[in-house]
């Protein structure tokens, strides 16, 4: 499950505006693989095409999901994120990605541009979730709390 680790709730521990991002990120991306796999049997995405994607994607993910700084808050006693410097060089990057890569599959990819870009951000998003969930139990770890 999303907030459990090791048959621990650590819902409570959590900041809620950080427990909404996290799943408004894993419903579009639940949404997005669906619609990429109806692609892929309808045809119109390539399962090799959809795996570069996919491998593509979580490349991106796992590197902006350190967009935000997670540290635990005393006050709150609670995991807490914010952007960094570093975060808003990475999300200036990202940003800058997102601009150049319908461009980018337009011009190579032009049959199935639309069909692998939800596969790239499909699983951008659900590995910028996993990112973040491990970054949440490192910080329970640390401060004792799983």
């Amino acid at each position: 499950m999303l907030y459990t680790f090791r048959s621990k709730s650590f819902k409570e521990h959590v900041h809620p505006s950080l427990k909404r991002r996290i799943k408004i990120f894993m419903v579009i991306g639940a949404i997005m693989l669906a619609v990429m796999a109806t692609d892929i049997v309808q045809g119109t995405l390539s399962i090799e095409l959809a795996l570069i994607s996919i491998v593509l994607g979580g490349i991106v993910g796992f590197v902006t999901s350190r967009i935000f700084h997670l540290s635990w808050s005393h006050d709150g006693n609670r995991v807490v994120g914010r952007i960094d410097t570093v975060g808003w060089a990475v999300l200036a990057l990202y940003i800058a990605f997102e601009i150049g890569r319908s461009f980018f599959f337009q011009e190579w990819v032009p049959a199935s541009a639309t069909a692998v870009t939800f596969a790239f951000v499909a699983s951008a998003l659900i590995t910028r979730v996993l990112g973040l969930r491990g970054r949440i139990i490192e910080i329970l770890k640390k401060e004792q709390i799983v």
